[in-house]
């Protein structure tokens, strides 16, 4: 079979329609369908089916399919193996980080990854939540979690420890608490968790929970480290938000006893199911890693 049509093939089902996969491809929608009559010929049998809404694979459409995505990988990783034989490495790979941790930390990481490899270029995504790598077409994300996707490769770089502060100011109208039930009359300041929030803290074996009624909550660590520091309450944060702002004392932590569960104990890289990953792709996980992994605020 022609490679160029399983190409196209793909990129149809992939996009939903032939009109899109047109575009994807930068050809006209009777260009795309002429092609898979192409390929249908050449496999004698019908790959997909023509609906009212949309075109869904027969069930030799469904095998081809997934043949193609690995030839098509295994093209993909050939051809990096032999551009890295002449020491250039090439590619496009997509990424998405968390916003926080994207804009404080992994933003300037992976300029100077631009810098070191100028054959491989990336398309960055600053989001919060991806579930479904395929549907949103990412091929490498960050994502600090407790529970990695088990239908997906995950890498662990490095544990996310989690604290709770306030701005001085917010400690001087506030007696600090002392103990973790003490939270109870404090304005609490978290992520997105719901109307009640339960906050787990441990000290020494010790475990106690906390059930509290959120004054401010986001998902955008930026904003929420801006409330905490202009004296809206008590934040519960990840260090590296945070750890900057304590060590020029513009925050205080609270209760330094007791260790708080944020949402989220790991940061992990991401990826889909490939026993082939292109060598781009390599090169950027092995580089997030090893960077990320000497930062002050992830080493000490």
């Amino acid at each position: 079979m022609d490679l160029n049509l399983i190409e196209a093939f793909v990129d149809i089902v992939d996009a939903g329609n032939l009109a899109e996969a047109g575009r994807r491809r930068g050809v006209t929608r009777s260009q795309v369908s002429r092609q898979l009559r192409e390929l249908e010929q050449q496999a004698g049998a019908q790959l997909l089916r023509r609906t009212t809404r949309r075109l869904e694979m027969t069930e030799p459409g469904q095998a081809l399919y997934q043949h193609g995505l690995r030839i098509l990988q295994e093209v993909a990783s050939a051809q990096a193996e032999i551009d890295s034989l002449g020491k250039t490495l090439r590619g496009h790979v997509r990424v998405s980080m968390p916003t926080g941790l994207g804009d404080a930390f992994v933003a300037p990481l992976l300029l100077q990854f631009a810098q070191r490899y100028p054959g491989i270029t990336l398309r960055v995504f600053f989001a919060n939540r991806v579930v479904d790598l395929i549907a949103s077409e990412i091929d490498v994300a960050l994502r600090v979690t407790s529970s990695p996707p088990l239908d997906h490769v995950a890498r662990e770089i490095c544990p996310i420890d989690w604290e709770l502060c306030a701005s001085p100011a917010y400690l001087e109208r506030v007696a600090p608490p002392r103990v973790p039930a003490d939270l109870t009359r404090c304005h609490f300041l978290c992520p997105p968790y719901g109307t009640r929030f339960v906050l787990a803290l441990n000290r020494e074996g010790q475990r106690e929970e906390v059930e509290l009624a959120p004054h401010l909550q986001s998902e955008h660590f930026r904003f929420l480290l801006q409330a905490v520091r202009a004296g809206h309450g008590i934040g519960l944060l990840p260090r590296y938000m945070s750890w900057d702002e304590v060590r020029q004392g513009h925050l205080v932590p609270v209760l330094t006893d007791w260790k708080p569960e944020g949402l989220g104990s790991s940061l992990y890289v991401i990826t889909t199911p490939s026993r082939h990953p292109t060598m781009a792709t390599r090169a950027l996980i092995a580089f997030l890693k090893e960077e990320i992994g000497k930062l002050p605020v992830f080493n000490g």
